[in-house]
Parts: structure tokens; sequence; C-alpha cells
């Protein structure tokens, strides 16, 4: 039995590798563009392999080093996909290219496409927009980065702290927002960054209950040598 584990955890590795490479094929080579549902559909597909291959592995050997490693994983495949869209995915409008400023650009991107004004752009989409508006730029902002909120606590004790959480998730999207300014990739926007990290805090919020936390280490066997 312990060697069928180990057959079946090196099969489902190499899946997650075989998902992984079509994801990057398709950044690279644009005939083979993806839509973002189907690179979405890959890395979930990657991470669902990653993880049964850490269930096998930690069956066999008895300790979980191979889950705790499949989280930062995760994590990486998370922000990869996330940068993906914010910077370079075109169906979003993004081109991932560093532009030359010159002051004419500048003063263009500063009046059409930098707010630093708190809850205006909120405010238009929820009042101002259509039903697609209001999903993409208020859900699709407030969804986008949950994930963290349940990725990071799990992965470190510190993040677990709500101060250092919010600190750890504002980094992440102020650093993809000056990049967006670099690139003219999409806008920059404060509000991004408030409904960003507001949905990732609304999920950590979640992991704060002693239950629920410890369901989710049971789901990736971090039970095993936890305090």
């Amino acid at each position: 039995m312990q060697k069928h584990f180990k057959i079946i955890a090196a099969a489902s590795y190499i899946f997650a590798a075989v998902f992984l490479s079509v994801y990057f094929a398709a950044e690279m080579i644009p005939r083979l563009y993806l839509s973002t549902a189907a690179r979405l559909l890959l890395l979930c597909g990657c991470c669902a392999f990653l993880w049964l291959g850490g269930v096998l592995l930690t069956k066999r050997t008895g300790n979980n080093k191979a889950m705790k490693i499949n989280l930062w994983l995760f994590l990486g495949l998370y922000l990869l996909l996330f940068a993906t869209l914010t910077l370079f995915d075109p169906m979003w409008g993004r081109n991932g290219g560093f532009v030359i400023w010159d002051k004419e650009l500048f003063e263009d991107y500063v009046e059409f496409m930098l707010n630093p004004v708190p809850f205006k752009t909120i405010t238009k989409y929820l009042f101002e927009s259509d039903f697609r508006g209001f999903m993409v730029n208020i859900i699709g902002n407030l969804v986008c980065l949950m994930p963290l909120g349940i990725l990071l606590p799990l992965i470190s004790q510190k993040q677990r702290k709500t101060g250092i959480f919010i600190l750890t998730c504002s980094a992440v999207v102020l650093t993809v927002e000056l990049l967006q300014f670099a690139t003219l990739a999409g806008s920059c926007d404060i509000d991004d960054l408030i409904l960003n990290v507001g949905g990732a805090f609304i999920i950590y919020l979640f992991t704060k209950n002693k239950e629920a936390f410890d369901f989710l280490r049971y789901i990736f066997l971090l039970e095993k040598g936890e305090k």
C-alpha cells in the first residue's frame, strides 16, 4: 500500500506540472491564448493534484512537510494568476509592458486613470454603472484577494495577527497598483486597495473562528505537530 501511495503521489505531481506547463505555454505563445476562466481552471487543477500528492505523501511518511510546501506553492500560483490578470491579460485591457513617460502621457494618466480619493470609484459603480460594471469592478475586486485570507494564516502564525495580515495584503495590492501605473496596465485606484484588502479581510475573519481554522488545518493535514 505504501508503494502505491508513492506511485499515485508521483503521478499527481506530474499531472500538476503538466497543467502548469500548459498555463505557461498559453502565456508565452499567442496562438495558444486561453480565456481567464480556462487559465483559472488550469491552476485549480494544478492545485488539486498538488493537494492529492501532498495528502498521499503525508500518509506515506507520517509528517506533513509536503502539505506545508504545497501551501507555499498554492500561494505562488495564486499570485501568478493575480499578476497575469492585472498586468498581462489583454482581455482586461492589460499590456504588461513598461512605457516611456512624457509630460502629456503622465497628465492624461493622472486625469483619467489615477484615483486617490477613497470610495469615489466604488460610489460610481454602485449608483451609476450597469450590472456588468458592478460585478467586474466591485464584486470582482472584492473577491480577487480572498484566497489570501485562507493561505496566509495557514502558512504563517504571524499572519494570524490582524495588523500583520492587513499590512501584508496592502503591500501586495500596492505593489500591483504601482506596477499598473508603471506599465499603464489599468488604473491606479485607492478603491482597488479598499476592495481587495476588504475582501481578503472578510475571509480572514472566518479563520479567526477556532473551529473553522481547525477545519482548514484538517483539510491540509496541518493538525499534526501543530500547537
